[in-house]
């Protein structure tokens, strides 16, 4: 069930047996009951501050024994955040994380290198890979149990053909490959693919990646809250799971929300027992389309996804996003061994940090003023870059192979108040 009927049983549930969604719809003269489609545009959003504000279990809206697992968010932005789900809700997930392009099997050995701890992100494929027959190495991270060393060890050993991770992990296994003495795209035949998650990732640093392993990336997109949203196609598009969400582009300038375009983005699930997803307002800043064109074949509607509204910095009155520096990077690197990047922005001023291995570094210093004169042109600009030795930033010792997981802050503004790509601080994911 989808569409209208689907989205008015699922706010009658919500209404009925979530206190705290109910307490707030009536506070909004709401009354979910009586359904007709004008009602659904006159439901208040649901935010990240109402899942704190519900804790426990204030957005619980079935009875405890039927409850299966309960997740939490990382806590990156405040409070961490529960996430309830039945074992229906389970089996759902499940069937999405098997909707992208990269195509599960029993031939496949699959490993699974992101948080088991509390976030949804490993039991995803872990469940999804199982389900399509593949073996599973449950890696995880985030532990002393699990060094790069061995990592990459698992990877080569264990002919594992499909990674799921985080993007800045390929490029921290390539980085300890290289000092190992292999080469990533020649020593792990096996491997044909990852799905990534954690990270907006940008166009190029997608190529780069994939030019870095001679394989292909199927980014993965969504949030502990609303597990998998979307995901990649076999022609390269990511794709909304349409059949499982409404989905609202939401216009910040007028409030009003449309099915396409660009906004911020509006999620409602379908199915979602035990927490339900009204009007969950992401904080994601979005593009939509419609998907009837991609060559996969799909009709489900594509997504760009440009990043956090709270990381938007302004430019010459036009708005940017740290993906938009990244993709410049990335795609005057191209070719290059694995270089991560930081930067600090300052008015139209981006000071910008390269860290290179030392084979890798002589190519990056040559290519620095073309690096300088496309942040130029296409980002409107100036910058001073500098290029320094592995270890500088994202160092692989043991403190650092612990943390690395947690998503890296690539750009701030100058006067912020955030770490960067530093490994060597208190641990905390954005």
């Amino acid at each position: 069930m989808t569409g209208h009927d689907a989205t008015a049983a699922i706010v009658a549930h919500a209404y009925r047996n979530s206190p705290y969604l109910r307490s707030k719809y009536r506070a909004a003269d709401v009354d979910p009951t009586s359904w007709s489609d004008e009602l659904f545009g006159r439901l208040p959003f649901t935010t990240k501050d109402d899942l704190r504000l519900a804790y426990p279990d204030g957005l619980l809206a079935v009875d405890p024994g039927e409850v299966a697992v309960i997740h939490e968010s990382s806590g990156t932005t405040g409070e961490p955040t529960p996430a309830y789900f039945t074992r229906g809700d389970i089996d759902e997930w499940l069937d999405r994380m098997l909707f992208n392009g990269v195509g599960l099997s029993e031939r496949d050995v699959v490993l699974v290198k992101t948080p088991y701890s509390m976030l949804t992100t490993a039991h995803q494929m872990h469940g999804a890979a199982q389900r399509a027959g593949a073996t599973v190495i449950p890696a995880g991270n985030r532990t002393e149990l699990m060094p790069y060393s061995r990592a990459l060890r698992l990877l080569r050993d264990y002919r594992v053909t499909v990674a799921y991770c985080m993007p800045v992990e390929l490029m921290l296994f390539a980085r300890r490959a290289l000092a190992a003495g292999l080469d990533p795209t020649k020593d792990f035949p096996a491997l044909r693919a990852a799905v990534v998650n954690g990270e907006v990732l940008s166009p190029a640093k997608k190529r780069f990646l994939e030019e870095l392993w001679s394989i292909t990336l199927f980014p993965d997109y969504g949030s502990t809250e609303t597990t998998t949203l979307g995901g990649a196609c076999t022609a390269g598009a990511l794709h909304l799971w349409s059949d499982r969400f409404l989905f609202e582009v939401l216009n910040e300038a007028t409030g009003r929300s449309s099915p396409y375009g660009s906004g911020e983005l509006v999620v409602t699930s379908y199915h979602r027992r035990a927490m339900p997803i009204v009007r969950y307002r992401m904080g994601d800043i979005v593009t939509v389309l419609d998907g009837a064109s991609c060559p996969c074949g799909s009709d489900r509607p594509r997504v760009t996804v440009h990043g956090r509204a709270a990381d938007r910095f302004t430019v010459g009155g036009r708005q940017l996003f740290p993906i938009d520096v990244e993709d410049v990077v990335y795609g005057e690197l191209f070719g290059c061994e694995p270089v991560f990047w930081s930067g600090e922005v300052d008015g139209d001023r981006l000071a910008l940090v390269l860290e290179a291995t030392d084979s890798g570094a002589a190519e990056v210093r040559r290519r620095a003023d073309g690096l300088a004169a496309a942040v130029d042109s296409r980002l409107g600009m100036r910058s001073a870059i500098t290029v320094v030795p592995p270890g500088t930033s994202m160092t692989l010792d043991r403190q650092a192979e612990q943390e690395a997981m947690f998503k890296p802050v690539y750009l701030r503004m100058r006067g912020q108040n955030r770490r960067g790509l530093d490994y060597s601080g208190p641990s905390q994911e954005n």
